[in-house]
């Protein structure tokens, strides 16, 4: 395999081709800026923490080894300067920081996100995803691929209309997808280090066959071999999770994540069945804007998720904004006539809004619990027997859950 300077001409005229397809692509992807690290339990997360008093926003490097019930921060850098995607090696402490606007540099962190060094890659434009044990790959005109920390790239192949999107469990192996928003999803795989792809269709349940029903894809490997989760973007309010065993040759549907003004992130973790992700809302006043953070862990494949909320500016500051939200409780569960949600604990502020939607993400029933009101019973005689879905909106806030219609 040929080895290709990092500074040859080439790179810069290549990428700079690819600057209008990156930054279009980039305000569909909010993933990868949540990664898991090489510990069980440990996850790393980048995104914007508060605009100062300047009003130059601020991006913070943010590290867990429980979970995301504690967060620990790792770096603040200016969003402008110094930001981008990052990917967790296999290496204890060992990450990496890809920008998403065109620098010609890109970071490796031996200290957990602390402090990061400086390597060499003219304009990254286009996809990137991580490995293990130190390897890197970066997609522009082709797919070039690094085993020592991104010290050096070897060009493995070319590709056509192809996204990389992330490596296996296997040695070799890389998944890539090809176009967006049909249903089956056109999968490319290599195990040969993407020097060959072959390309398969992966029927995704609940979606409408050949149908152009969502905006976006994103894969997550899992801990297995073949073990894989899709993220599909079906609105820009509706974020589904799926997941297979075996390559995508059948595909289960485990459910809905929440979706916010602002962005959500999400990765699978190093422990089998674990999946994270997280909503990022706005809040304070200005001029000190921060962010408010909901990570959802799961340990069932994404069926369900406890809940660490974290606002990031207490970290800094000690001004703490304590989240007190309201008890939602529903029964009964499975229900067949009649489902009561009682609001216990704290009172919202207003009212509360409450919409159950099947597996299409239709809403089937809808109601509205006043304010002052402590529950709300709605009537579901009108439901075939199933699998439904709740959404509970109060003091600009989101909770969902699943709920069984029995008959």
């Amino acid at each position: 395999m040929k080895m290709i300077s990092l500074n040859h001409p080439i790179f810069f005229i290549v990428t700079m081709l690819f600057l209008g397809q990156h930054i279009y692509s980039q305000s569909y992807y909010s993933t990868r800026h949540l990664t898991r690290g090489a510990d069980t339990a440990e996850i790393y997360l980048s995104c914007q923490w508060y605009a100062d008093q300047n009003y130059i926003t601020w991006n913070g490097i943010f590290h867990s080894t429980d979970n995301g019930q504690t967060l620990s921060v790792q770096r603040k850098t200016n969003f402008l300067v110094e930001s981008g995607t990052i990917f967790g090696d296999s290496t204890a402490g060992a990450l990496f920081q890809i920008p998403f606007i065109g620098q010609d540099t890109f970071g490796v962190s031996f200290d957990y996100g602390v402090s990061f060094e400086k390597k060499y890659f003219n304009d990254i434009y286009f996809e990137t995803a991580g490995s293990m044990a130190g390897e890197l790959y970066i997609s522009g005109w082709g797919l070039y691929r690094g085993t020592n920390f991104g010290s050096n790239f070897t060009w493995q192949s070319a590709h056509d209309s192809l996204r990389l999107q992330e490596v296996g469990t296997l040695p070799g192996e890389l998944f890539w997808t090809k176009g967006m928003g049909d249903n089956p999803i056109k999968l490319a795989y290599s195990n040969d280090y993407g020097q060959s792809f072959t390309l398969s269709n992966v029927t995704l349940p609940v979606i409408p066959i050949q149908m152009n029903v969502f905006n976006d894809c994103d894969i997550h490997r899992g801990t297995l071999p073949g073990e894989l989760y899709f993220v599909i973007w079906k609105r820009y309010d509706s974020i589904m999770l799926f997941h297979t065993f075996n390559y995508g040759q059948t595909v289960t549907f485990q459910g809905y994540m929440f979706q916010t003004t602002d962005e959500v992130l999400y990765t699978a973790g190093r422990t089998p069945g674990t999946f994270y992700y997280v909503r990022r809302e706005i809040c304070g006043t200005p001029p000190c804007l921060h962010s408010c953070l909901w990570i959802y862990f799961s340990r069932d494949y994404g069926m369900t998720f406890t809940t660490y909320f974290h606002d990031l500016d207490s970290l800094y500051t000690g001004i703490a904004r304590k989240e007190v939200l309201p008890e939602i409780k529903v029964f009964p569960n499975p229900a067949n006539e009649r489902i009561t949600f009682r609001c216990g604990g704290p009172q919202p502020v207003g009212n509360t809004y409450i919409r159950i939607y099947n597996l299409l993400g239709k809403s089937v029933t809808e109601g509205i619990l006043p304010k002052g009101q402590p529950e709300i019973t709605m009537d579901v005689r009108n439901l075939a027997p199933g699998i439904y879905y709740y959404d509970i909106l109060y003091n600009q806030h989101r909770q969902n859950g699943k709920i069984v219609i029995s008959k």
